[in-house]
């Protein structure tokens, strides 16, 4: 048996098994069985783009989910960043210098690979 794809006011044949369709105006005609291999290809597709959808769904919640711990984070270091302006200002306005609150423990820091300067040349010119 065949089945149309469209429907056609001219009578398609349904002749027996393995004679070849009749095909009028442009109507495409499946056998039983090549219209079954359709249905299974579609169905493994219809599957693969659920499975898909359900995997874009969870990328989606886990992206949602990092985007409000990153929005908590940022959060948290502004507050802190306004609390250290204003312990700055502080400061500033008593004329304490800032470096004396640093942690005695880091010491002064040096250039090392500052280049030392030469003798100068004074004590030379005498001795000629």
């Amino acid at each position: 048996m065949y089945y149309s794809t469209a429907l056609d006011s001219t009578d398609i044949s349904t002749s027996g098994k393995g004679k070849t369709p009749a095909s009028t105006n442009g109507v495409k005609t499946y056998s039983k069985e090549a219209l079954g291999n359709k249905i299974r290809k579609l169905t493994a597709a219809n599957a693969q783009l659920m499975t898909d959808k359900m995997e874009t769904e969870k990328t989606k919640v886990n992206l949602e989910a990092d985007r409000a711990r990153l929005f908590d984070e940022k959060n948290s270091l502004v507050a802190k960043k306004e609390e250290l302006q204003a312990e700055i200002a502080t400061l500033n306005a008593t004329n304490v210098p800032i470096r004396g609150h640093q942690d005695p423990l880091l010491g002064p820091t040096r250039d090392k690979f500052k280049a030392k300067r030469p003798p100068s040349f004074d004590g030379l010119k005498k001795n000629f």
